[in-house]
């Protein structure tokens, strides 16, 4: 695998990780008894120049050349599985949040990893709650809920902008898709917008992606 940046390793290893499962060795295989009557009527059935045909048709060369270049495909690809199970591990291994957020944030968008996904929004909504609990400020309801969806969709246009450098919801979509009055954005909002933006690049980033990108450096160098 061609590792250009960490957040590529994790996508390129989880997508290999969902293309790579039916590359396995398929023990049982459907069979079915020859007849023998019918094998030895196909056999005197052969003529002699059928067969020099058949042998002439045979081409050493090219079939070894085939064959090793299907070894060498097989080859890559069992290297290319086992590069990216080295990244799954460093990934697998990190506490949470850094690891539903790694999976979420720069895996494969995939029904095979709802779960790193609810994982990761379950910690982020109790995140807020405590950050709630923790200043000293009593928000309506209406404005609680409010504000968990602009940190969801911070997090979410976080993600857009760091792999494409396009905003998915920048600040006036949010505030349009919260219904959300223009006036009190700054007064009530735009600190938690500020905070978690902050918070992907300062933590959730910082917590994944350098040790990622220490094991392609050490990997590389090998």
């Amino acid at each position: 695998m061609q590792w250009i940046s960490a957040r590529q390793a994790i996508h390129d290893a989880y997508a290999m990780n969902l293309t790579s499962k039916g590359f396995e060795v398929k023990h049982t295989v459907a069979v079915r008894k020859p007849d023998f009557a019918s094998f030895l009527r196909n056999t005197h059935r052969k003529k002699h120049n059928k067969r020099k045909q058949l042998l002439a048709e045979f081409n050493p060369v090219g079939f070894y050349r085939d064959d090793q270049t299907g070894r060498q495909t097989n080859n890559r690809r069992i290297c290319d599985t086992v590069e990216a199970g080295m990244i799954i591990a460093v990934v697998e291994s990190l506490p949470e949040p850094i690891k539903s957020w790694a999976v979420w944030a720069y895996g494969p968008q995939s029904r095979d990893y709802l779960r790193e996904q609810g994982r990761f929004f379950s910690w982020l909504d109790s995140d807020v709650e405590n950050n709630f609990a923790a200043i000293d400020r009593n928000y309506r309801p209406a404005t609680r809920l409010k504000i968990r969806s602009v940190v969801a969709y911070t997090v979410m246009d976080y993600r857009r902008f760091i792999l494409s450098e396009e905003h998915l919801y920048p600040p006036k979509e949010i505030i349009k898709r919260c219904n959300i009055l223009r006036q009190n954005w700054r007064r009530d909002y735009h600190h938690w917008h500020q905070y978690y933006w902050s918070l992907c690049d300062s933590y959730l980033d910082r917590g994944c992606l350098p040790v990622v990108a220490r094991l392609i450096n050490k990997y590389q160098k090998i």
